[in-house]
Order: structure tokens, then C-alpha cells, then sequence
């Protein structure tokens, strides 16, 4: 078992199905806003943003993984999204939740 699995085994055995959704509203909203900082580091509106295009679009991929981490977590679909699986976040959200190696 990889240490990913390990903290991923911890997540789904500390959290309750609702509050996974509950953290997945909340990176949902996150992702949202980083789309729509997106749009204005793009100049796709005429109201400015300091994010370049390339923090904006860095901004949008992070809030991306987090959304499909929770999604995936709460569907238990993990073992065909490799990527999601080798995201060094799931270390970080089982030591919130008090994992200890």
C-alpha cells in the first residue's frame, strides 16, 4: 500500500459521507472563484485582476484537483484517476485530520 493510499484509507475513515460534501461545496466555490479570476487575468473582462494568466491558470488547476479529490473520495471511483490518487494533497488533509505516521 503507498503512503497515499494509507492517508486516503485515514480520510474516508475519519469523515462521514457529509462531511466530504461539505468539503466538496467548499473547494466547488473555491474552484468557482478561481474561474472567474481566471477570466480576468485572461482580459476576458474589463475588470482587472493583479494574477497573471499563468498564476490564474496555476489558481484553476489547484482548485481543479481539489474538487475532483472530493469528488472522487465521495464516489470512491480513486483507482481510475491515477493523477488524483498521486496528489501529494491527500497527505496534508489526513494530517489535518490528525494522522500520525
Amino acid at each position: 500500500m503507498t503512503d497515499n493510499e494509507k492517508y486516503i484509507k485515514y480520510i474516508r475513515k475519519n469523515l462521514s459521507e457529509r462531511e466530504i460534501l461539505e468539503q466538496l461545496a467548499e473547494e466547488a466555490s473555491e474552484l468557482s472563484q478561481a474561474a472567474l479570476k481566471a477570466i480576468r487575468a485572461l482580459k476576458l473582462s474589463s475588470n482587472p485582476t493583479p494574477l497573471s494568466c499563468l498564476e490564474a491558470s496555476d489558481n484553476l488547476k489547484e482548485e481543479y484537483v481539489d474538487v475532483a479529490m472530493c469528488y472522487a473520495l465521495y464516489t470512491n471511483i480513486l483507482p481510475g484517476l491515477n493523477n488524483i490518487k498521486a496528489s501529494s494533497k491527500w497527505e496534508r488533509w489526513a494530517k489535518r485530520l490528525g494522522y500520525e505516521e
